[in-house]
């Protein structure tokens, strides 16, 4: 993330002096040119931060390989339960995914949990060094946010296979910055056949010429009919549906944006209020209230979708989208789909990891002697802090103080539910500010006056002053 000097005025002008602009700043004196440059320092780096992870999780955090653990035991029974009835909450590829590491560790419970990092470790240091090659001038920046990112997710980043879609939308970005178009489109389909979400991100894809879109759209459906085809044939339809449905009935997750308010309600008056471990695997609060939130998260999110898709349409007929703002519009749609949602799992902050860091590799292969490159690096910059904050509060809450927001077990839990309840609600209150730093830099390209301008340029007039 670290910045070049930057002498010319329009430059200088371009950069705000905003806090996290500046903790920007002060953080990246650490990485001084000669060390982004530096394959061996930037190896080190990375050696050391996952080390970090590894030490967290067998020493102070073991119990969040819990979730791994049930992958072992679902997988274990599907011999005699069938496909139908496995992890009926995620996609039928799933299935697939979590099957490698338990032939892999010979059906052995420790021997599963190990080849399951290790797979989840291989793949961040394939992320790592497609980021080196592709990153252009900033590659050393896109390793560096990447790995200070996984550092701050902690243990979970290797003990749930959100890694997988996080990387796979950052490949789809730099496959299309590599201008391979239909790969592009084929590794968000397979994101989506991981987890749902990715699909949303296909119009992203389109920024380039027809050629282009269509390439984009080819990889994108010929991947996602084939994933839903061998899906059918392995497990039937219902079991293709099932992860549509599953969240239907779920409650307000305890960590959710929308359970704030409940959350510190409770430290004052818990006889009001019940948190309880849901049959979805979550912790949910109930009482006076939730049920109004309810409500209004599932009409937000229903919303907040419908402005991403009105954002896609407006960029789209506009013409002439830039990669850097397709990366902002899928940070748009991850980060409206946390915020509004009445679930929130802390590897949900893992979405925001690879399209982030892949942003850093587009601007790192533009000119950087245009204004503009020095306004989309501010941003990018002010943007990349606010997530690593967000991400180091969520490390904060889970696992470090989880237990004190859902145990009601000892005198001891009780009186650390109060500051646990708070770095919960500041999470809460860093992860919004990532969304309205987000709709401010869409904003920049999609207000209508910028919209205008771009639609001017393409008929060959000149934009009014």
């Amino acid at each position: 993330m670290a910045e070049l000097p930057v002498t010319s005025a329009g430059a200088t002008a371009a950069t705000p002096a905003r806090f996290s602009t500046r903790m920007s700043r002060q953080f990246t004196l650490s990485f001084t040119r000669e060390r982004l440059r530096s394959a061996k320092f930037l190896l080190f780096f990375w050696f050391a931060a996952r080390f970090l992870i590894l030490a967290t999780w067998a020493f102070i955090t073991p119990a969040t390989q819990g979730d791994v653990v049930y992958y072992y035991q679902k997988i274990q029974v599907l011999f005699s339960d069938g496909p139908a009835n496995t992890l009926q909450e995620y996609p039928t590829p799933v299935i697939w995914v979590l099957l490698i590491p338990y032939l892999i560790g010979f059906g052995n419970e420790h021997g599963y949990v190990i080849a399951f990092v290790c797979m989840m470790l291989a793949l961040d240091a394939l992320f790592s060094w497609s980021l080196w090659h592709s990153g252009g001038s900033m590659g050393g920046q896109a390793v560096v946010f990447w790995t200070l990112f996984l550092a701050m997710v902690g243990p979970t980043a290797f003990l749930r296979f959100d890694l997988i879609t996080s990387v796979l939308a950052g490949w789809s970005i730099i496959f299309l910055l590599r201008r391979y178009s239909a790969a592009a489109g084929g590794l968000t389909a397979l994101g989506a056949s991981v987890k749902l979400w990715p699909a949303l991100l296909w119009p992203a894809l389109l920024p380039g010429p027809a050629r282009q879109k269509f390439r984009a759209t080819a990889g994108f459906l010929l991947t996602g009919v084939a994933m839903v085809g061998l899906s059918l044939l392995y497990a039937g339809w219902d079991r293709l549906l099932s992860p549509l449905t599953w969240q239907q009935g779920r409650g307000l997750q305890i960590e959710s944006v929308w359970a704030t308010l409940p959350m510190l309600a409770r430290t004052v008056n818990s006889d009001n209020y019940a948190v309880t471990l849901s049959r979805y695997q979550a912790f949910e609060i109930w009482g006076p209230g939730v049920n109004t939130l309810l409500s209004a998260s599932d009409i937000f999110f229903a919303g907040g979708l419908a402005v991403a898709v009105l954002a896609y349409l407006v960029w789209l007929w506009r013409g002439h989208g830039r990669l850097i703002e397709a990366v902002v519009l899928v940070q748009f749609v991850i980060i409206v789909m946390i915020v509004t949602n009445k679930t929130f799992s802390p590897q949900y902050m893992m979405w925001l990891g690879g399209p982030q860091a892949a942003a850093f590799a587009v601007l790192g292969t533009r000119s950087h002697h245009v204004e503009e490159f020095y306004v989309d690096r501010s941003r990018l910059n002010t943007l990349s802090v606010w997530i690593l904050v967000a991400t180091f509060l969520t490390l904060l809450v889970y696992p470090i103080s989880y237990d004190f927001l859902v145990n009601d077990w000892n005198v001891r839990d009780s009186l650390l539910r109060f500051p646990a309840t708070l770095l919960l609600a500041a999470r809460n209150i860093v992860v919004v500010i990532v969304l309205i730093d987000v709709i401010r830099w869409v904003w920049s390209f999609l207000r209508p006056r910028a919209v205008k301008a771009v639609r001017q340029r393409r008929r060959g007039v000149e934009a009014p002053q």
